[in-house]
C-alpha cells in the first residue's frame, strides 16, 4: 500500500478470516491491536485499515464480522458477511460446521468487537476502558519526559493509572516504536520508563522485581542443561514473590523454551511426588505452552510479512528502492525466505531467476546491514566468511557480542533456516554456534 502521509510503498498483510480454533497463536495479535494495522516504514503514519474481518472462535461458538461502518450500504455489507460465511463453511470439514455459523453476528463498531472477544479472557469493558486512558497517560507523560518538574505535576494528574499493567503498556508501546524505527518516541518512552521506576511506587516495586529476575537469570551457567534450567524456576518459585519471579525468569529465557524443554517438565511430572512441585511445574507448563503460542504467532505474522515484500519487490522496477522503503522489513527473516528462493531455483535449474534472486540477496544485505545490530551484523560477516579460520578470527574479534543469547539466537536461525529447507545456511550457523560456544 502507499503511505497517505509520505508517499512511500510498503507491504501490509490484510486478515479476512481468522479461526482461532485453527490458528489459536493469532489470538493475542488480535486482542492485542495488531491485526489489519499500517504503520509506514518512513514517517510512522498510519493506523487501523477500514477491512472487514470475520472471526471464528469454537470454544465459546462464536462467529461474528466487523464491517466497517462508511463506504458501503446495507446490501454490500450483507453479500460481504455472505461471501466470509462461505469461505470460512468451505474450509471446515463437514463435521465441524455448526447451527451459530449459519448467523454470523455483526458488529460496525471495533471497540465493542474486540471488547466481546476480551470478554471470553474474563476481561470486562470497564478494564479496556482502564488500558485505553493508560494508553492516553502514557502519551502526555511522554511528551513530559524531559521536564521534571511538568513530570511530576502531570503524575499526580494520572498516579491512579500506574501500576504493573500500565508498565507492560508502556513496554509494549517501546517495542512498537523499536520495530517501526520511531527513534524519536523510543528514546521518549525510555526516558519516561526510567523516570517512572524512581518517581512511583509501581516502579519501585517493578524495579525491585527487576534486580531478582537478574539475579536469578545470573545463576543459569552457558552450558545449563534444560533440567538445571527447571531447577533454578523451581527454587525461584519457592521464595516469596516467587510465581511473579519465575514467571519472569522463563519469559526472559523464551528462546530456549522449546518442544523439548516441556518433555523435560512432563518427565519430572512423571517422576516428582511432592504436590507444591507438581503445581509449580504445571504452571511452568502452562507458561511455556503460552509462550510457544506467541512465538508462533510471531513467526507467522513475519513470514507473511516477508512473502509480500519479495512480491512487492520482485515486481518492483527499481527493487532497490522498494527495499529502502520497506527497510525496516529486511531483516533475517526477509533474507532467509530469500536464500531458500535461491536455492530452489538452483535445484530446479532454474539459472535466470537464480541469478535475479541472487543480485536481490545482495541488495538485500545492503540495507539490512544498514539496520543491523552489531550482533546481527555479526552473524551476517560469519555466514559470509570463506572458511572456518576466516570464522574463528571473527569471533575472537568480536568475543565481546558472545553471549547466551547471541547462542540461542544462532539456535533459532538454524532452525528457521531449517524449516524453510536452507540447509547450507543451517549447517554453518551450527557450525558457528559450536565455535561461539567454545569462547564463552
Amino acid at each position: 500500500m502507499q503511505c497517505p502521509n509520505c508517499g512511500a510503498r510498503y507491504a501490509v498483510p490484510i486478515f479476512t478470516i481468522i479461526d482461532l480454533g485453527v490458528n489459536p497463536e493469532l489470538g493475542p495479535a488480535l486482542l492485542g491491536g495488531q491485526v489489519n494495522v499500517a504503520m509506514c516504514p518512513q514517517c510512522g503514519a498510519g493506523g487501523p485499515l477500514s477491512a472487514p474481518l470475520m472471526v471464528h472462535d469454537p470454544s465459546h461458538d462464536f462467529l461474528a464480522v466487523y464491517v466497517p461502518p462508511t463506504g458501503i450500504d446495507d446490501v454490500q455489507r450483507q453479500r460481504i458477511i455472505g461471501d466470509l460465511t462461505q469461505t470460512l463453511m468451505r474450509k471446515l470439514p463437514t463435521e465441524a460446521r455448526r447451527g451459530y455459523m449459519l448467523q454470523p453476528k455483526e458488529y460496525l463498531d471495533w471497540n465493542r468487537f474486540i471488547e466481546k472477544l476480551w470478554e471470553f479472557q474474563g476481561v470486562t469493558p470497564e478494564m479496556l476502558r482502564r488500558q485505553r486512558d493508560q494508553a492516553t497517560a502514557i502519551q502526555s507523560l511522554a511528551r513530559l519526559a524531559d521536564d521534571p518538574g511538568a513530570l511530576d505535576l502531570a503524575l499526580e494528574r494520572y498516579k491512579h493509572l500506574i501500576d504493573r499493567q500500565f508498565f507492560t503498556l508502556l513496554e509494549r508501546l517501546m517495542m512498537l516504536s523499536g520495530s517501526q524505527g520511531d527513534r524519536e518516541s523510543l528514546v521518549a518512552l525510555q526516558a519516561l520508563r526510567q523516570a517512572l521506576l524512581e518517581k512511583t511506587e509501581a516502579g519501585r516495586e517493578l524495579k525491585a522485581l527487576q534486580d531478582r529476575v537478574e539475579q536469578t537469570v545470573r545463576k543459569i551457567q552457558p552450558d545449563a542443561t534444560r533440567e538445571d534450567v527447571i531447577d533454578v524456576l523451581l527454587a525461584a518459585w519457592r521464595e516469596p514473590g516467587g510465581d511473579d519471579i519465575a514467571a519472569s525468569v522463563a519469559i526472559s529465557l523464551a528462546p530456549m523454551l522449546d518442544y523439548q524443554f516441556l518433555l523435560a517438565i512432563a518427565e519430572r511430572l512423571e517422576r516428582t511426588t511432592d504436590a507444591t512441585e507438581r503445581a509449580h511445574l504445571e504452571k511452568l507448563r502452562d507458561l511455556v505452552m503460552a509462550v510457544q503460542e506467541q512465538q508462533q504467532a510471531a513467526k507467522q505474522n513475519a513470514a507473511v510479512q516477508a512473502q509480500e515484500v519479495l512480491q512487492a519487490v520482485l515486481e518492483s522496477t527499481d527493487p532497490a528502492a522498494t527495499m529502502r522503503e520497506n527497510a525496516d522489513l529486511i531483516d533475517e527473516n526477509f533474507l532467509g525466505l530469500l536464500a531458500a528462493n535461491i536455492q530452489r531455483a538452483e535445484q530446479n535449474n532454474a539459472t535466470g531467476a537464480a541469478k535475479r534472486l541472487r543480485k536481490i540477496y545482495e541488495m538485500a544485505l545492503e540495507v539490512a546491514q544498514s539496520q543491523m545490530s552489531p550482533e546481527l551484523r555479526l552473524v551476517n560477516d560469519l555466514l559470509n566468511a570463506p572458511d572456518q579460520g576466516a570464522r574463528r578470527k571473527l569471533l575472537e574479534e568480536n568475543r565481546k557480542l558472545l553471549s547466551r543469547e547471541f547462542l540461542e539466537a544462532l539456535k533459532q536461525l538454524e532452525e528457521d533456516f531449517r524449516q524453510r529447507q536452507g540447509d547450507d545456511v543451517a549447517d554453518r550457523l551450527k557450525s558457528i554456534r559450536a565455535q561461539a560456544a567454545l569462547m564463552l
